[in-house]
């Protein structure tokens, strides 16, 4: 168990990483948006810098901001969760729940996304993509790619979760107190 215990440590780590490096996209994101904000109401424009540019420049980073948090926030049980569901189980139950849940949706689901957005980022890179308005930003690929990050970064977390979850289950008591799954605690 130690192992699993090891695997999950390290994969949450790099989540960890990469939300923070992430993060940074949230400045840059509110520097855009004031920047938009401010030059349409003054009425100027710098050259190469028109709104279009500004507000796909502000999904992009969205999109950066998301999918490098994803992950990150499903191994920190910070997304949502139908708790209405699941209030009465035991510790134990929601363990089983979520691991069977992993097994039997997450993993299926991500065997067939990633390799769908890996084709989806390899095309926009390979052709150039860039965006329909004439005025708006080259690169496509660049948001494709982070969303192709994302499902990677989604299935470590589901790799890490499925470990301590296994380790909660069947380590022993120190063992499965160093699993912590937060969403199996009471409380």
């Amino acid at each position: 168990m130690t192992p699993l215990l090891k695997f999950s440590d390290l994969v949450e780590g790099v989540l960890r990483r990469i939300a923070d490096a992430g993060a940074w996209a949230f400045i840059a994101c509110i520097v855009v948006i004031a920047f938009d904000v401010i030059t349409r109401k003054a009425g100027f424009q710098l050259p190469g810098m028109g709104s279009t540019r500004l507000q796909e420049l502000e999904w992009h980073l969205h999109a950066v901001l998301f999918c490098t948090w994803i992950g990150y926030a499903y191994i920190r049980n910070a997304h949502v969760r139908i708790d209405v569901f699941t209030s009465g189980l035991s510790p134990r139950s929601k363990l089983w729940l979520e691991l069977s849940c992993c097994i039997v949706f997450a993993l299926p689901y991500l065997w067939i996304a990633i390799p769908h957005a890996h084709d989806f980022f390899m095309t926009s890179f390979l052709q150039g993509e860039s965006s329909d308005s004439p005025t708006g930003l080259p690169y496509r690929w660049i948001p494709k790619f982070f969303l192709y990050l994302a499902f990677i970064t989604v299935a470590a977390a589901v790799a890490s979760v499925v470990a301590r979850c296994l380790v909660a289950l069947f380590g022993t008591p120190e063992q499965q107190a160093r699993a912590y799954v937060p969403f199996a605690r009471k409380g």
